[in-house]
């Protein structure tokens, strides 16, 4: 039996977030320590009918961008933290995108997201944090 190596990986998620401007530049949220809430859920719209034999039946109805909550390195001295944190308190959306790997192959998520909070964490025994919870809104788009 031929062995088979596993294609799982740890990190090379990489957070950038759009500067407003057009063209539209991206730049490295290099302090994010975790990120959870990439992606996309559909409504679920029943559809049963007398024909369908006793059975509910469904299909995918409108779909919704999850909340992304993203955590990181609370800093003194961090312009795009402070930006966030500015859009948040401005209600502001900022445009986002996601780089999964360092190199050929890759892929990439980008989209908008409504930021809708920001929690400092102070901590005596650890690094202090922030942490950052947007909507996507609109849609997300993958590619290579």
């Amino acid at each position: 039996m031929d062995t088979v190596v596993s294609k799982a990986f740890v990190g090379k998620f990489y957070l950038e977030i759009g500067d407003g401007n057009s063209p539209q530049a991206y730049e490295r949220y290099c302090e994010i320590t975790d990120l959870k809430g990439l992606g996309v859920k559909n409504d679920q719209v029943e559809v049963t009918t007398f024909c369908s034999g006793g059975r509910k039946e469904y299909i995918g109805g409108l779909s919704d961008g999850a909340e992304m909550t993203f955590g990181a390195n609370y800093s003194l001295d961090e312009p795009i933290q402070e930006s966030l944190m500015d859009d948040v308190e401005d209600k502001v959306n900022r445009d986002f995108q996601v780089v999964v790997g360092d190199d050929s192959p890759h892929r990439l998520f980008s989209g908008t997201l409504a930021m809708l909070s920001y929690d400092i964490a102070p901590s005596v025994s650890k690094q202090n944090v922030v942490t950052f919870v947007g909507k996507q809104t609109g849609l997300l788009v993958r590619g290579a």
